[in-house]
């Protein structure tokens, strides 16, 4: 049966009610099954026996352990989470994890802190971007300033051990595009997508579909006039997307753009040769607050999924996007084809084949 899958686990599992036993096979080694996850918007844990679980919170989330009781807190205690995007959601991402909880995150962000973002990035100090330096007229300054700012994914370590002094944070200096970066995510329980590369929703995309971890991809956007400046529209969105089909997947539903994927694999200087970018120097409108609507939701999404809060309405596929200035939410609908080499069913896809595939990564 392992020539068979390829060297794929093959399992000789025992199913009760609520309960699971067995064995795993590999080329290498026989495990008994410790436990087993039913991946969905509700996750449920089966075990071979009944597990020995507090009945009393730490007195630091009794408040919050009253919605999912003491054995909803070992369960996120237990959680390991990865944040692809350490900037202005990440950030409100990390620090709401921490606080709730959760015992061990992976954050993974290349960017070092700069003064514009100090409105954004929560626990950001102006010592972490000295703006006097970094704007200074002096080159050797600017350049001290530069080595003297702070990765992101250092604030966010910060801030999580001032909220829980006992998490296990890992934070990386690196691009989920990057294949060692990215399997640093594989044994994760669930997976937030805050950064907007087209590269890193497709890799986000395989990871959650490839290693069968649920996900969410959070968005803000701000359309502005270029002519005129006027806004034109704002939307905040938290996409789940759960390894199964019609799951969410972002390659079905349109969301990788081919053609921005290829723009971001060529170098800097051939983008501004083909004129990909009017003006390198412009940034989207970001402000923290339209980037907590979708950050709120997403993490409300790991939670309920963790603790099994989410209702039965809720199991519908489809997520919710956030018109602020309309001050309405309008129910989207997501696709699925069979064909799709993330979730669909057919031999070539990635779907469940973890390690005997590799990422879309550079290597």
């Amino acid at each position: 049966m392992l020539d068979i899958t390829e060297g794929g686990p093959v399992g000789a599992l025992v199913f009760a009610h609520n309960a699971i036993a067995g064995e795993i096979w590999t080329p290498s080694k026989v495990y008994p099954l410790d436990s087993m996850t039913v991946v969905g918007l509700n996750h449920r844990r089966l075990y071979p026996a009944p597990r020995k679980s507090s009945t009393i919170a730490d007195n630091i989330y009794h408040r919050q352990s009253l919605l999912f009781g003491a054995r909803g807190q070992e369960i996120l205690k237990a959680a390991k989470i990865g944040i692809i995007g350490m900037g202005g959601v990440g950030s409100l991402v990390s620090e709401w994890a921490a606080r709730l909880g959760v015992g061990e995150i992976v954050a993974i962000d290349y960017d070092k802190l700069e003064p514009s973002n100090n409105s954004r990035v929560v626990g950001a100090t102006r010592w972490d971007a000295p703006e006097f330096l970094l704007n200074s007229r002096f080159a050797v300054l600017r350049g001290l300033g530069k080595r003297l700012s702070t990765h992101k994914v250092h604030i966010g370590r910060r801030v999580a051990r001032i909220a829980n002094p006992r998490i296990r944070y890992h934070p990386v200096v690196g691009n989920v595009v990057d294949e060692r970066d990215a399997l640093k995510l594989k044994d994760a329980d669930f997976i937030f997508l805050c950064a907007d590369s087209a590269q890193s929703r497709l890799v986000f995309n395989a990871l959650v579909h490839q290693y069968l971890i649920p996900g969410v991809q959070i968005g803000t956007k701000v359309s502005v006039d270029k002519a005129t400046g006027d806004i034109l529209d704002i939307f905040c969105v938290s996409r789940p997307v759960l390894p199964q089909a019609n799951g969410g997947c972002l390659w079905c539903n349109q969301l990788i753009s081919p053609a921005k994927l290829q723009e971001e694999a060529i170098s800097d200087e051939q983008r501004k040769r083909q004129a990909y970018v009017d003006d390198s120097g412009v940034h989207a409108p970001s402000v923290i607050t339209l980037n907590a609507l979708g950050a709120a939701q997403a993490v409300n999404e790991f939670l309920f999924a963790m603790v099994g809060l989410h209702d039965d309405e809720g199991q519908q596929a489809g997520y919710r996007m956030a018109s602020p200035r309309g001050r309405a939410w309008a129910k989207v609908k997501c696709d699925s084809r069979p064909t799709c080499l993330h979730c669909g069913d057919g031999k070539n896809s990635a779907l469940g084949k973890g390690d005997r595939t590799a990422l879309p990564c550079r290597t």
